[in-house]
């Protein structure tokens, strides 16, 4: 990706679980906040993208003396069926905000002129690849032995993957980029919102999401209790962590909502999420998303450690490894703690060079190896607070 907010210019490979890893301020949550972006871009159309991102002025870097007028975002890996290790999928999006030679005086909206250009990308099981491909306002798509003739004219602020587009003919490029939109629309951010997760949910409809900022905590306890499996996983590991609780009780509190109580040990009754601490609510949130049946393709977690007991997150540590065999996730810390608990191949160290830009990776895998080597076994999270893996507190 190239000029993304601090995101200069970085080549990131992503495993089934990646920890950024860093200061306040380093880019780990523009690393997030790519994917929220590439995510409203699936979902709407790129105007919509850019504007709820703060405006291309905000989105691009605004580091060093001139203005960027070009971000280019590029990601690839095997989001539809037919993609594999040795052929991935491949997404390249850019941006360019030129000057307007006609703009009118005063008219801060008419000062520049935006543009964009889109590839999707996909080799089938044959050696030719099906493309979706969009400049300016004109569609054209490509499959093993079938090429649009003329190029559709699209919106100008449309997408190639907006989930309306592209209005084409049934064909493996059409299947293709419905498949990777479901993908990317589906990526989750998941930052909890406390005030809004101690409250009482309305009762929704079978197969219920866990809302982006758990919001919708009770409601979707309230499925989860339906898979016994997993809703005795979950209390084992909130009674591990936190002793004093012996139960989680999830009941109507009205025709249309439920409610979430908690089963405290040597107290008489229940006591109500609404005055649980906001440690335990966040680690009740974090838990539920582990234990998400269904989870999306990717999953982005601001701040783990927020909130939770340091003894608590060597078990999150634990869960969090085995929910990346159903979805990968991306996570940022600032805790030794937690970093202790990972491997290498999940650690990406993240800095802040004297431009303004970020380094992420700051340093490879290899060199975490090599650095925990001759530290004769030291954890990676001790290492890296001592400044060993790069830049401390």
């Amino acid at each position: 990706m190239e000029n993304f907010r601090t995101l200069t210019r970085i080549s990131l490979p992503l495993g089934p679980l990646n920890v950024l890893v860093g200061p306040n301020a380093v880019g780990k949550s523009n690393v997030l906040h790519l994917f929220d972006f590439l995510a409203t871009v699936s979902r709407d159309d790129i105007r919509k993208a850019v504007s709820s991102s703060g405006g291309f002025e905000e989105l691009a870097f605004r580091g060093g003396a001139r203005r960027r007028a070009t971000l280019r975002i590029g990601i690839e890996g095997i989001w539809t069926n037919h993609a594999s290790e040795s052929r991935p999928d491949r997404y390249a999006l850019t941006l360019e905000s030129r000057p307007n030679p006609r703009a009118r005086p005063g008219r801060q909206e008419d000062k520049y002129v935006f543009s964009r250009f889109e590839l999707f990308e996909q080799h089938a099981e044959s050696d030719e690849a099906s493309s979706v491909q969009l400049a300016h306002t004109r569609l054209r798509f490509e499959a093993p032995g079938q090429q649009s003739d003329e190029p559709l004219r699209v919106g100008r602020y449309e997408t190639g993957l907006h989930s309306r587009l592209p209005n084409l003919p049934d064909c493996p490029s059409k299947k293709a980029v419905r498949d990777f939109v479901d993908s990317l629309s589906s990526v989750r951010t998941f930052d909890v919102d406390v005030r809004a997760a101690r409250r009482d949910s309305p009762i929704g409809f079978l197969g219920v999401r866990l809302d982006d900022d758990a919001a919708n905590l009770a409601d979707f306890l309230n499925e989860l209790q339906r898979d016994q499996d997993a809703w005795e996983s979950l209390l084992k590991d909130v009674r591990a962590i936190i002793p004093q609780i012996e139960d989680i009780v999830v009941r109507p509190s009205s025709v249309d909502r439920v409610k979430i109580s908690l089963k405290e040990r040597g107290l008489r009754g229940l006591t109500s999420l609404k005055d649980a601490s906001f440690g335990t609510v966040r680690l009740l949130s974090l838990l539920a998303l582990f234990h998400d049946p269904h989870p999306p393709a990717l999953t982005c977690i601001e701040e783990i450690d927020h909130g939770i007991h340091p003894h608590g997150l060597e078990l999150l540590a634990h869960r969090i490894r085995e929910a990346s065999d159903r979805t990968q996730f991306l996570v940022t810390t600032h805790s030794p703690v937690f970093v202790n608990q990972l491997t290498p191949e999940e650690i990406v160290i993240c800095e802040r060079s004297e431009d303004g830009s970020s380094r992420v990776p700051a340093i490879d895998t290899e060199t975490i190896h090599e650095i925990i080597e001759a530290s004769e076994g030291l954890p990676p999270g001790d290492l890296w607070f001592s400044g060993s893996l790069g830049g401390d507190l």
